[in-house]
């Protein structure tokens, strides 16, 4: 992953255009989006036509010791994964060194919403994504892969890697083969049924629960 991490610096030297990213990264673009904020950070969302995605953060570093960690890259692939919530679950193993679920969704204005997605909703995902937990564990003391499912997409990503990453170490191939060994798993029955199962139940809540979507 640090060949990887040296072009995306590289990529800082050019235009952020659609054209320089398929010359450097030397795959087939299909999407690309820049975004800029004030606070001196850039973002870059790159899909390639073979699956894979890239998400680059550039950002000022202001400690004068730190002149090469300059950005960070999340390397992903789409899956077909969907879910009428979004949410971002991944691997963490930091207590007592036992491995759990980290899970994020997306938080609403509606309180009512809120609480019966906290609730209901959450406990449903960790439960189905318990027994796989271990797959998704990275191949060093604190990177890790994820998923974040949404209605209208879903991506199986590796954690962000920056210049003081351990895991720029590890290989682009092993890293590779471990997001479609998660796509393969996610697509299992069993754990497909369970997923549609959970957003069956979401449907069948009153209809006043949903109605600031």
């Amino acid at each position: 992953m640090g060949d990887l991490l040296e072009k995306v610096r590289e990529f800082a030297l050019h235009s952020f255009t659609k054209e320089e990213a398929q010359k450097l990264f030397s795959w087939n673009v299909r999407d690309f989006a820049v975004k800029s904020r004030e606070n001196d950070e850039s973002y870059i969302h790159i899909t390639f036509e073979n699956q894979y995605t890239l998400f680059i953060r550039y950002f000022l570093n202001l400690d004068p010791t730190e002149t090469e960690d300059t950005c960070e890259f999340t390397l992903g692939q789409l899956t077909d994964l969907r879910s009428r919530i979004r949410y971002d679950i991944h691997y963490a193993g930091y207590i007592h060194g036992q491995g759990y679920i980290r899970l994020r969704i997306a938080e609403t204005k509606n309180r009512m919403q809120q609480m019966m997605l906290e609730e209901f909703y959450v406990p449903a995902l960790k439960e189905v994504y318990k027994p796989i937990i271990l797959k998704f564990e990275g191949f060093y003391s604190r990177d890790f892969f994820g998923v974040e499912a949404a209605p209208a997409n879903g991506e199986i990503f590796y954690a962000p890697v920056r210049y003081r990453s351990e895991h720029k170490a590890a290989g682009i191939g092993e890293v590779m083969g471990r997001l479609s060994e998660l796509d393969l798993l996610l697509k299992e029955p069993q754990i497909r049924h369970a997923l549609a199962e959970n957003d069956l139940q979401l449907s069948l809540l009153p209809s006043m629960v949903w109605s600031d979507l």
